[in-house]
Formats: C-alpha cells, sequence, structure tokens
C-alpha cells in the first residue's frame, strides 16, 4: 500500500517543472469498475504513477482538491452537463 509520504510528494509535484513527455499518458486507459473502489484507487496510482499529475493525449493535466470543495466526480459531472448544453 502506499504511505502518506508518497501522497503527499505525488500531490505537490509541479506540472510546469516536469517534462510532459515524461508524464503518463491516461487517454484510452479502461477502467474496471467491477473493482472495489479500493482496488480501482490501486489500478489508477499502478498506471499513471502519480494520479494528481499525468497527460491526456498532448495536454498535461494536474489535478489539486481543496478541503471542503465539490469531488472530483461532481466538478467533471457539471463539466460535461455544461459542455452538452453549449456552455
Amino acid at each position: 500500500m502506499i504511505s502518506i509520504e508518497q501522497i503527499n510528494s505525488m500531490q505537490s509535484a509541479d506540472i510546469r517543472a516536469i517534462d510532459k513527455n515524461a508524464l503518463v499518458d491516461v487517454q484510452g486507459f479502461p477502467f474496471d469498475n467491477s473493482l472495489s473502489k479500493r482496488e480501482r484507487i490501486e489500478q489508477v496510482i499502478e498506471r499513471t504513477k502519480n494520479p494528481y499529475c499525468f497527460r491526456y493525449g498532448d495536454l498535461g493535466v494536474q489535478v489539486e482538491f481543496t478541503d471542503g470543495g465539490p469531488t472530483l466526480c461532481e466538478l467533471l459531472t457539471n463539466f460535461l452537463l455544461r459542455k452538452k448544453s453549449g456552455l
């Protein structure tokens, strides 16, 4: 299992200081929803090496969360609904 120190290190990565080509490209990664939440988290960490900093095609992505803020699921759902409605 991953340690708190490793998670803190992943969270503190600065995408501006990382060569985009060194980031793991997650485009096309399959997700197995039959796995438990814990197993899916472990799978994402294993595949991406850093779930807070990765690449999607040519786009570098850095994920940040604020305490008490909306979940990633809520943010993505709202984003996709806005895109679908043309906003």
